[in-house]
């Protein structure tokens, strides 16, 4: 009988006590919303685990990680919000850079129990159930059951090994990890990076997140992956159940974080908090104990991520210690090796010059010595002459080579001087061409959105009149269809050109200050010639940029704002 189900089913089903699941099952309850590039691995109790690699750095050095801003300057709580700069890095490492990998899901209840009760496999059912997040469930709870998965995994011939073929662990994902993959990581651009929350189709939060409210999770734990992903394909990052990170709370400073460890440090908001207050910058602080016992919550989980250690073997040791002195050999902030090399080579001549002159001095004192010496003998004088002779011959030569070893210190000083001013002159001039041409592009952007949102004014227009001839005579209904066609694709059109309107800003005041902009205003503006009418597009794009780490993190809020200005200087010149 086994075989005729096995036959009709297609499916691969093992007995545990009283009750039968079978593997696919299994699959489509850990793992609903299957992908190509997914890694899955197994898990006790015939159970798997799906995870999601997050690329942090292409360059081939281990110790160059990916640093990023994290935290929001629009909060409403400072000290676990505010703006800070992070670093990031993965254990593993393929041809396109180094990542780390994090479970897809939330760790789920089925999933939970296999760890905690993997002697018991045949008392435990699989259900629907076994899809809800693991809750209730404390800090100690979530780190023993990752510490039985790595116990599994250890011993599993289906385990994630890294390139020097160490057996990955599992643990839970460090507050670093969390914010970089929530918010898109490498998968997204800067402006999208930065803002309150990753792209989204329509902007709709409810199509990726659970949260308070009757028209969305209604006050209930919901069944993970139910929403869709983010853009590296994570489900549930936002909502739903809040998650545990590795390491306990820390609140955030002037630009980084206090040196102070709290509590739990809790991610992502769940289904109790309200819509406005999901983002990805949001963290909390929940206590390890209370009442004399674990705290533990009706709607806080956690996610797991794999890792190995960071020097595998004693060569990786050395690598990893090479490449942390080779570190000091140079400024990372500097990108011209030439000036930096001219810097060094400044810095070893000066220490060389200085301890000439010091030989010089003791050699100098060493003959007055000696000469005074020899007047105070009561000796022939003609020995005492020659001695004096061949003492002070010696103090001339000393001296001719010191006066010609500075000599030609002073011309390669000299010569290396004029090559970091021409260096210096011509980043400076580079800076320049770059700004304007920045200031330029602006413009011609600002220019553009005016032309496509007047372009998509006239296609609704004209629709309004097409609805009225529809109205009187159906045989005048054949252009809808066409003019709604032409609005949508407008709207899509528009709204492109916005977003790279703003990675257009995000990239400009990344790498370049305001006041060198302002110096650059009206070179740009004259670059465009007689055609006077881009200048006060250029002006409307300067004050963009000036304003626009002040901008709302709502980007539909930044493209409206955009827009009407661009097309209110569209409006002045006709």
């Amino acid at each position: 009988m086994f075989r005729k189900i096995k036959k009709i089913a297609v499916l691969t089903c093992i007995a545990l006590g009283s009750s039968a699941y079978c593997a696919d099952d299994a699959a489509k309850i850990f793992n609903p919303d299957p992908k190509g590039d997914d890694v899955i691995l197994p898990m006790p109790c015939n159970r798997i685990m799906a995870f999601r690699k997050v690329y942090t750095s292409n360059d081939p050095k281990k110790i160059k990680d990916k640093n990023y801003n994290a935290g929001s300057a629009q909060n409403k709580s400072p000290m676990s919000q505010n703006p800070n700069l992070r670093y990031v890095q993965g254990s593993f490492h393929d041809s396109h850079g180094y990542f780390f990998l994090i479970a897809k899901y939330e760790l789920m209840a089925g999933q939970y129990d296999a760890l905690v009760n993997s002697d018991k496999c045949d008392s435990l059912k699989l259900n629907k159930l076994s899809r809800l997040p693991a809750v209730k469930i404390s800090y100690f709870d979530a780190m023993n059951a990752a510490h039985a998965y790595s116990l599994f995994l250890q011993q599993s011939k289906d385990s994630f090994k890294s390139e020097n073929n160490t057996v990955a662990y599992a643990r839970l994902a460090s507050d670093d990890e969390w914010e970089f993959a929530a918010r898109g990581g490498n998968a997204v651009t800067q402006s999208q990076f930065e803002a309150n929350l990753p792209p989204m189709e329509n902007d709709d939060l409810s199509l990726y997140a659970w949260f308070d409210g009757p028209m969305s999770a209604n006050g209930k734990l919901q069944l993970a992956g139910l929403k869709k992903p983010n853009p590296l394909g994570i489900h549930d990052m936002l909502g739903n159940a809040q998650e545990m990170t590795l390491e306990p709370f820390k609140a955030v400073r002037t630009g980084r974080l206090l040196g102070l460890s709290g509590g739990i440090c809790v991610r992502g908001g769940s289904y109790l908090t309200p819509k406005d207050s999901l983002s990805s910058s949001a963290r909390t602080e929940k206590p390890l104990y209370i009442n004399g016992g674990d705290v533990v919550a009706n709607d806080t989980s956690t996610r797991f991520v794999l890792s190995v250690p960071v020097a595998q073997n004693t060569d990786e040791v050395k690598k990893l210690n090479s490449d942390v002195e080779s570190l000091g050999d140079h400024d990372d902030s500097e990108d011209n090796n030439v000036l930096v090399s001219a810097k060094q080579r400044i810095e070893k001549y000066e220490a060389e010059n200085r301890k000439a002159q010091e030989n010089f001095k003791k050699e100098t004192d060493a003959l007055k010595e000696q000469n005074s010496s020899l007047n105070e003998l009561n000796s022939n004088l003609e020995k005492k002459s020659e001695k004096l002779q061949k003492l002070n011959d010696s103090l001339l030569s000393l001296n001719d080579k010191l006066n010609h070893s500075n000599s030609e210190l002073l011309v390669e000083l000299k010569d290396l001087k004029d090559k970091i001013t021409t260096a210096n002159a011509q980043a400076e001039s580079m800076k320049e061409v770059a700004v304007a041409a920045n200031l330029r592009l602006g413009g011609f952007l600002c220019k553009t959105v005016n032309d496509g949102a007047n372009t998509l004014n006239y296609y609704q227009n004209l629709l309004k009149v097409v609805k009225k001839q529809c109205e009187s005579s159906k045989d005048r209904c054949k252009n809808l269809d066409s003019v709604n066609s032409n609005i949508a694709l407008n709207e899509a059109s528009l709204k492109e050109l916005l977003t790279y309107y703003g990675d257009t800003m995000a990239n400009a005041r990344m790498n370049y200050s305001m006041g060198v902009f302002k110096s650059q205003l009206k070179n740009a503006k004259e670059a465009f010639g007689s055609n006077s009418r881009y200048d006060t597009y250029v002006d409307t794009y300067y004050r963009h940029l000036d304003g626009y780490k002040k901008l709302s993190k709502d980007s539909s809020k930044n493209h409206k704002l955009w827009t009407d200005e661009c097309s209110k200087v569209g409006k002045g010149q006709k």
